[in-house]
């Protein structure tokens, strides 16, 4: 996989997860962070596409079985964000809290 904040509008993986019995979209960020408010940018545009997909009918649509399952946005990287980023990854999990979407980082 490569970095895919460039993509903002396309969700990079969907999947659910039987341990948690969470559905979970996957941003895809495996090269190197850079902390720039460009990628920042990029993550927010990414971020609100995962939201938009979720509540507005695009997962239950593609996945049926989806409907009332708990969601998570998975942020998949090799190595923590920097501060900027890390922040902007908390106050979307604020918001996507209010739609009952978790949001998590995921070091791979």
């Amino acid at each position: 996989m490569q970095i895919t904040l460039q993509t903002p509008e396309k969700i990079d993986l969907i999947t659910f997860d039987p341990a948690e019995g969470e559905y979970v979209l996957i941003i895809s960020a495996v090269n190197d962070w850079d902390g720039t408010e460009n990628e920042e940018q990029l993550l927010l545009r990414k971020l609100n596409n995962y939201l938009y997909f979720a509540i507005e009918g695009g997962l239950s649509e593609n996945y049926p079985q989806s409907k009332g399952v708990p969601i998570r946005v998975q942020i998949d990287c090799t190595t923590l964000p920097p501060s900027l980023i890390e922040q902007t990854i908390a106050e979307a999990q604020k918001l996507l809290l209010t739609h009952k979407i978790r949001v998590c980082i995921n070091l791979i």
